[in-house]
């Protein structure tokens, strides 16, 4: 018996007949006048939560367990704990929705109080989320009743994935070494002593940067150009010492790892006296595979010591412990793929800092991700002299939860310290008080010119223009996430279906660099004539009228500098993460009616003039790295 004084919650979908004195929405934004709306009422609240989110991740870390906090437990070298490489420490906003659920049960707590409820309703399947209020309510001593969802949810997992993730995690981390093997390791061979001792004798300094986002055609010419660094390239040809440049391979659509080798191949056939080029992986022998395996096991046993650190999973002041819904990426994180993966590449890193020299300086890209603790704790073990110089390649976006921290983690000394690089390179006007706000040490920060982006230099509001009234060309620009772009294609069928897109004779398609076959699934539902472009972004711009733009590209920032008019999918049960959030004039759509207004009659977002730093000759990076 559901009593009229309780809290009804309702999962994506679903409804209720019943009598309630409060009825909220887990997961939806149009719902009847007299309901709540978690998503709603978060949007409202995002930036208080984001501020306790902070420091509830500082104050885990500062949980005593046997007599250790969790920073000193996961210690495991003399300057690196594996803490700061753990799933929830990283605050990845980009993988999954885990972190938004936890903001929404924020959220929900302060409802149930704010409206006196004494007992919760849940009518869903989401299991972590049933787990999660029923020790809730167990704790106030108020009833809870769960009914199972009326409308069927359909996974979109595969049935492969699906299965391995029922494994003990230790099972997926050995899944995780044999598909590597397969995908990456067995296309290469590790850099033999003899090689390692010249790479020594030789000297130079060292960037590590991801691959590909490059100029296929120059590399395959041998003339490596990568689209994070630009113009840079030409001011690296100038320097008085070798660029051992290091290949970290991400996945792309389209581009498959064992692709990568013959691409190294041509450019070091090029000027081996002044560049050279490895993938990461080079870097893995026999030797770094078993000190890996330790690692791992390493990690592995300390985390069996910290299972207390659960009950630690609630905001100060909070009786509601989510560890339920953190419990995958945490243990995945101590236990699984992500740990064995975080081994292999403090490893390799390590043997990477000992073969190639990186003085006076190194680089790399900057995305404060768990790679980068171990190519900085590396540098620090083995390069001594080294200044380590880390480049913003992204935008600062609100609620992208991995660029902040809570402002006392920069206060720690000693052990429990983060590492941080002796420079972050930042390259707007937006990013250096961000920056400074986090507590992030005012003598690290350098401003450099935004290389990514350096093609925009003089470009602004080029392509603004007068709209035709017909055949025009609308770019869909994807995300990285499959649910952003389920969602986005969605309202482009809904658009189609009623005849909105009459007035474009052309749809391109534009995926995610990283975004795999799979993803392109929505893609190929769809209900209208289409083109897939693989090529550049500044290849494509000139015959652009419209952007349709997912929940978190940059690409939709881009446009709007060059003044094409840009639409973009508000966050729907998720976290805003498209960097023109808080900008004039943005056009966020929220369902298939929006987006059919937005197409009749786009608008030009207002982007200021001087948000990038730019100088035609590179003058702030010429002073930074002629040190």
């Amino acid at each position: 018996m559901v009593q009229n004084t309780s809290l009804v919650l309702l999962d994506e979908g679903e409804s209720w007949d019943g009598e309630s004195l409060v009825i909220a929405h887990w997961a939806e934004l149009i719902i009847p006048k007299s309901h709540e709306s978690i998503p709603q009422r978060m949007e409202e609240r995002a930036q208080k939560i984001k501020t306790e989110y902070l420091a509830w991740v500082h104050d885990l870390g500062e949980t005593s367990i046997n007599g250790e906090t969790l920073v000193n437990s996961l210690m495991i070298s003399e300057n690196l704990s594996y803490w700061w490489m753990i799933s929830p420490v990283l605050k990845t906003s980009f993988e999954g929705d885990t972190l938004y659920t936890v903001f929404k049960l924020r959220v929900l707590e302060q409802l149930y109080f704010e409206k006196n409820c004494c007992g919760l309703v849940y009518q869903g399947n989401n299991v972590a989320l049933h787990r999660t209020l029923r020790d809730w309510c167990r704790k106030l001593e108020h009833p809870y009743k769960r009914f199972r969802a009326k409308k069927k949810m359909v996974s979109q997992k595969n049935g492969i994935r699906k299965w391995l993730r029922k494994l003990p995690y230790w099972t997926q981390a050995l899944a995780f070494l044999v598909k590597n093997w397969y995908l990456r390791y067995r296309h290469l061979s590790s850099i033999k002593p003899g090689k390692a001792e010249q790479l020594r004798e030789e000297g130079g300094v060292t960037i590590v940067t991801y691959f590909p986002n490059i100029d296929m055609e120059k590399t395959r010419r041998g003339e490596f150009w990568s689209r994070y660094w630009g113009k840079l390239h030409s001011v690296l040809d100038q320097l008085p010492f070798k660029i051992n440049w290091v290949w970290f391979y991400f996945e792309s659509s389209g581009f498959k790892f064992e692709e990568s080798v013959p691409l190294r191949d041509a450019c070091n056939q090029t000027n081996p006296k002044k560049n050279q080029y490895f993938l990461i992986e080079e870097f893995l022998t026999l030797g770094t595979f078993l000190k890996a395996l330790m690692l791992y096991l390493k990690v592995y046993r300390k985390a069996l010591r910290l299972e207390d650190a659960q009950n630690a999973f609630n905001f100060p002041k909070s009786s509601m412990n989510f560890f339920p819904i953190l419990e995958k990426k945490w243990k995945a994180s101590l236990f699984g793929n992500i740990a064995i993966e975080g081994a292999l590449r403090i490893v390799m890193f390590n043997c990477m800092a000992k073969i190639l020299p990186a003085t006076p300086w190194g680089l790399f890209t900057w995305e404060n991700l768990s790679w980068e603790f171990g190519l900085i704790s590396a540098w620090r073990k083995h390069q001594r002299n080294t200044k380590i110089f880390a480049c913003q390649v992204g935008f600062f976006r609100p609620f992208d939860l991995r660029l902040y921290s809570d402002p006392r983690v920069f206060q720690k000394t000693g052990n429990e310290a983060m590492l941080l690089p002796d420079k972050l390179c930042i390259h707007d006007n937006e990013g250096i008080p961000v920056v400074r706000d986090t507590g992030f040490p005012e003598e690290k920060m350098v401003k450099v010119e935004a290389l990514r982006y350096f093609e925009l230099l003089g470009c602004h509001s080029i392509y603004k223009k007068q709209l035709p009234a017909c055949d025009r060309t609308l770019l869909v620009v994807m995300a990285i996430r499959d649910q952003d772009n389920q969602y986005q294609f969605r309202l482009l069928r809904e658009v189609a279906a009623a005849g909105g897109l009459a007035s474009y004779s052309q749809i391109l398609i534009k995926p995610h660099p990283r975004l795999s076959p799979e993803g392109l699934r929505p893609v190929y539902e769809s209900n209208f004539d289409f083109s897939i472009k693989n090529q550049s972004l500044n290849e494509l711009w000139p015959e652009i009228d419209v952007v349709f733009a997912a929940n978190s590209p940059g690409a939709s920032w881009e446009a709007s500098w060059l003044g094409i008019p840009v639409i973009a999918v508000d966050a729907v049960n998720s976290f805003n993460l498209n960097p023109l959030a808080g900008l004039p004039g943005v056009n966020f759509v929220v369902n298939g009616a929006d987006l059919s207004e937005q197409l009749k009659t786009p608008k030009l977002v207002q982007v200021p003039e001087d948000y990038f730093f730019f100088s035609e000759n590179l003058e702030l990076w010429e002073a930074l790295l002629r040190v």
